[in-house]
């Protein structure tokens, strides 16, 4: 039996179908989260990036401030959209957290929570974020601080459940504990690096692919950058 609190690997059997666990995929077979490995599903899905998620290029001081830490910040942004829009048919909109899974009326499938700046987001990770919640009630994509990047739901009405509960959305663990408390199961997708300060851009750009905007500006930045 998992003690509460850790991880429980792969998917939950059907003696656990109704048990509030921690999930995650196997380790076995993990695909780079910057190189897709199939075809982007077109299981329908509305994107909320969290626009209040914001002020990144002050993070980056230091060494990086003014333009150029404006210009990271932005190709981290043109990065994440991009890795959205190639989902065939999903809803993408901007807005404050406070509006996270905000009532969409009759609109369908599951909802989905994007950090702002996540450049190394693949349509992969999307992919697999929304084939896991075929099987589990809600994901969590932690990041290497105590953040996430990711945060879905099958069932969007419990967002607003979410939302009643004090700093719920602030963190991973945060995220965690409510959706336990709400008796939703969590499947657990990978940890990527933070693009917390300035010490992380050159680990951030490293994930990415050589063509992203992201490593793209990095590098160029890099030749002036002491």
């Amino acid at each position: 039996m998992t003690r509460p609190g850790m991880p429980y690997a792969g998917r939950p059997s059907r003696r656990t179908r109704d048990t509030s666990v921690v999930g995650r995929r196997p380790v076995g077979g993990r695909v780079h989260p910057c190189h897709p490995r199939r075809t982007p599903a077109a299981r329908p899905c509305s994107v909320q990036i969290v626009a209040d998620l914001t002020g990144p290029a002050a993070r980056l001081d230091p060494p990086w401030s003014g333009v150029p830490a404006a210009m990271i910040a932005a190709a981290a942004t043109v990065d994440t959209l991009r890795a959205v829009r190639a989902m065939p048919g999903w809803s993408i909109e901007v807005g404050p957290l406070a509006y996270a899974f905000a009532d969409r009326g009759a609109e369908r499938g599951v909802a989905l929570l994007l950090a702002p700046q996540v450049p190394q987001l693949s349509p992969d990770l999307l992919a697999d974020a929304v084939d896991l919640l075929r099987d589990f009630d809600a994901v969590l994509g932690p990041t290497t601080g105590e953040g996430w990047w990711a945060f879905g739901l099958r069932e969007p009405a419990h967002g607003a459940l979410l939302r009643t509960m004090p700093g719920a959305l602030a963190d991973a663990g945060a995220l965690t504990v409510a959706s336990l408390r709400l008796g939703l199961r969590v499947a657990m997708l990978p940890t990527l690096h933070e693009l917390g300060s300035g010490a992380d851009v050159r680990a951030v750009a490293g994930l990415c692919p050589p063509d992203s905007e992201f490593a793209a500006t990095v590098a160029h930045l890099g030749g002036t950058h002491p």
